[in-house]
């Protein structure tokens, strides 16, 4: 396979920049990285075959180097190279010349014959390319986009022999083989002389146009990462390399003339070479969400599935630069004539990565937003809620989408006044509601809690006018004021005071009664004014709710009855919002997503 880009061409275009040709040490083991098994001997095979041959050869001249030698000191101290004609009293150095892929050497060591094409020349056995001591005077240098090349060359010229049927032939039958499977060789190696290879006109063409779209492929759909080799100067045409300034110069369509290339060749090779890069990617089905994956995880993808990334970004390069040229755009990997992303999503979101992603991660079952988020007053509720969902349900919050909010009572949240029409818990209601997530709130019904029930169930969603902002049942205010009054006997809870005093004090079933009365005359927070009065302390709210819920947890009675139906208020309530989690399935499009709003799971409908 001669190169069909010349290297003429590419040092023109100093098309080594952001991605620098490789050496061949370097070029197999970005090979075997992506599953290409490859050796120098094999490449230098395919070469002497004609085809499939390195973009680049390098014979390093040697040079004298002006040195003065302190043999006292064992030192030297070098002074350049000595010129042709320069004369020089002191000793002198051989060594081999340096090169580095910048424009300057590239074009000088061209004209000298130092550089060559040796798809251009006739071939070279690759052990000629040590000198007597074994140093190597001569270096190849390859594209690392060549991989696409030899991948396919590979494929070709693969002929399997297994191992079961050699061992049961007779030695007529091995020769009979041995015989037709040279015949087969010889004539697939004809072959592909006079076809080429699949897809032989990329690899080049690829290199040609990295410096201008390579970046733009090398991305998690939200950032590109652009770097510059420490080996290159940074001078690009007498000023500093910028990637900026060099695409603002850079014309697609007088490169396709020089290139001597028809816009429909490059569509024909972007589509050969997007339908290779799907048939070996092992994560095929996962590419929309692969393409957010960071940067630095994809590099660490491994075989077949590191090699499709290549594949990509050779494929992204054509279809940037096939944009470029006719303002089209080619399709994706995952897009067809028949189907697209937006297809399946909505219109545009595919445009809108933020969405899109978060589309994905919906159909992918990975969108870590919560499916709905309780609001409670008090940090006991904060910690039993979860705790009676684990022990009492199996089920943990966080498993099933579950984000708690404690508030600290519900004044400190809403943020009202009697005249305002839409406080701060309206707003983020709607908000949540209208981004698929439940919000519940569980009130103790005190003070403004009925007013503040009736306000929320009464608006309408700012964001879907033809429904109310929540609906009734997601803002729970206990019957009788208070979570504990409401889920315990006077009898449990006066139990609980008791622990909570270590014996310093027996609390009775009627003094709880009692607080109750005053709790239902207005008086607040009754428990913990009897709790003081008796022990000269403030009561921990935290600890009581603990040992209470430990009364639900470990009493079998407390749990369900015989219709496996929650006992206590709490966990029927709870087993409510268990439901309301399964059930809120995250939407992967923007059509689910606005049905989902028109079904009144949100909001009943005005």
């Amino acid at each position: 396979m001669k190169n069909s880009i010349s290297l003429k061409k590419l040092i023109k275009h100093e098309s080594f920049v952001l991605c620098p040709f490789v050496t061949t040490d370097q070029f197999i083991s970005y090979c075997k990285e992506r599953s290409i098994r490859t050796s120098k001997q094999q490449l230098e095979q395919f070469e002497g075959l004609g085809l499939f041959f390195p973009v680049a050869r390098v014979k390093f001249p040697k040079i004298k180097i002006k040195v003065e030698i302190d043999r006292e000191l064992n030192q030297s101290k070098h002074f350049g190279v000595l010129g042709e004609e320069e004369e020089w009293d002191g000793d002198i150095e051989e060594k081999y010349a340096g090169f580095g892929w910048t424009n300057n050497y590239a074009e000088s060591w061209f004209k000298e014959g130092l550089l060559w094409d040796p798809s251009t020349v006739e071939f070279q056995e690759w052990k000629s390319f040590r000198d007597k001591d074994r140093y190597l005077q001569i270096e190849s240098y390859y594209s690392i986009f060549q991989c696409y090349a030899l991948y396919n060359l590979k494929r070709a010229t693969e002929i399997r022999a297994h191992a079961e049927d050699w061992f049961v032939y007779d030695d007529q039958k091995q020769n009979k083989v041995a015989k037709r499977t040279f015949e087969l060789a010889e004539a697939l190696i004809e072959s592909l002389k006079e076809t080429g290879i699949r897809g032989e006109k990329a690899p080049l063409l690829c290199q040609i146009i990295s410096n201008r779209f390579f970046p733009e492929t090398q991305t998690d759909q939200r950032n590109i990462s652009l770097s510059v080799p420490i080996s290159f100067p940074g001078v690009y045409r007498g000023w500093k390399w910028g990637w900026d300034e060099y695409c603002d110069t850079w014309d697609a369509k007088s490169l396709l003339k020089d290139l001597d290339l028809t816009i429909d060749d490059i569509k024909n090779i972007h589509e050969r070479l997007s339908l290779d890069a799907q048939w070996i990617d092992p994560l095929e089905h996962w590419y929309a969400l692969v393409s957010f994956v960071a940067l630095d995880h994809k590099e660490k993808l491994r075989g077949a599935a590191l090699l499709a990334q290549t594949f990509y970004s050779m494929e992204h390069m054509l279809r940037l630069f096939y944009k470029k040229l006719t303002g089209e755009n080619l399709f994706a990997p995952n897009e067809s004539y028949g189907w697209n992303p937006d297809k399946y999503h909505g219109d545009g979101v595919s445009q809108n990565k933020l969405k899109y992603l978060e589309f994905l991660a919906n159909q992918y079952h990975l969108n870590p937003r919560p499916n709905l988020i309780l609001i409670v007053e008090g940090n006991g509720e904060e910690e039993q809620l979860p705790r009676l969902s684990d022990e009492l349900f199996g089920y943990s919050f966080s498993t099933l989408g579950i984000e708690i909010i404690n508030v600290q009572g519900v004044g400190n949240f809403t943020g009202q006044k009697k005249t305002d029409k839409y406080g701060a818990l309206e707003k983020f209601i709607d908000y949540y509601h209208n981004r698929q997530t439940i919000v519940f709130v569980i009130l103790d019904n005190e003070g403004r809690a009925q007013t503040v029930k009736n306000k929320l169930t009464g608006a309408t969603s700012k964001f879907n006018t033809n429904r109310f902002l929540t609906k009734p049942e997601y803002i729970h205010l206990w019957e009788k004021k208070t979570i504990e009054f409401e889920n315990f006997s006077d009898n449990e809870i006066a139990q609980a005071l008791s622990e909570i005093s270590n014996g310093g004090y027996a609390f009775s079933s009627d003094q709880i009664a009692d607080c109750y009365s005053q709790l239902d005359a207005g008086k607040s927070d009754p428990i913990s004014r009897l709790f003081k009065e008796k022990m000269g302390s403030g009561l921990n709210k935290r600890e009581l709710l603990g040992i209470l819920f430990g009364y639900i947890v470990k009493n079998a009675e407390n749990k369900f009855d015989d219709k496996k139906t929650p006992v206590r208020p709490v966990s029927r309530v709870l087993h409510r919002i268990i439901q309301l989690t399964s059930w809120n399935n995250q939407p992967a499009s923007h059509d689910s997503w606005e049905r989902n709003q028109q079904t009144g799971y949100f909001g009943n409908i005005k």
